[in-house]
């Protein structure tokens, strides 16, 4: 049988995982948020850009690079806290949110920029942008919802 070794498996096992008393399990620096953001953007703005600057073409193959070199080095030690993060039920709803968002934005801009002409050159700026603030902000709010509750004294 093999033993799990403190290593959280589940939600319930990251939130009820061993630690020692008083340790506070600390989250993910502000920048890996924006990074999230930024790859989940990246299509909308080199689609908006490449025909102007091809290099822009290979911004998301730059930041999937970027993170996962990331991933292996400097998050490397709170890789299991972002799996717990990213497998919770918010994360779930966040990406689901995200999904219908981005639909809604295209079907939304697409009606507009049939009416206005000069708003059509931006609908990927549009897009991108919003989805990256939306991204950064869900991605961020999940992790404090995660950790509020991790780090909640269990005496009070």
């Amino acid at each position: 049988m093999v033993e799990n070794q403190g290593i959280p498996m589940r939600e319930n096992d990251f939130v009820t995982g061993p630690r020692a008393p008083g340790e506070r399990v600390e989250g993910l620096p502000w920048w890996y948020f924006v990074l999230i953001g930024l790859l989940v953007a990246s299509t909308d703005l080199s689609q908006q850009f490449s025909d102007r600057y091809s290099w822009v073409a290979l911004l998301p193959v730059a930041l999937v690079a970027v993170h996962l070199t990331l991933w292996f080095t400097l998050l490397n030690r709170r890789r299991r806290y972002l799996r717990a993060i990213w497998r919770s039920k918010q994360a779930l709803v966040l990406v689901a949110v995200l999904f219908a968002l981005r639909l809604l934005l295209q079907v939304g801009l697409a009606k507009l920029t049939d009416e206005a002409a000069p708003l059509h050159s931006y609908r990927h700026l549009v897009i991108g942008l919003v989805m990256l603030v939306v991204t950064t902000a869900g991605a961020w709010f999940d992790q404090w919802l995660v950790l509020r509750v991790v780090n909640k004294d269990p005496a009070s």
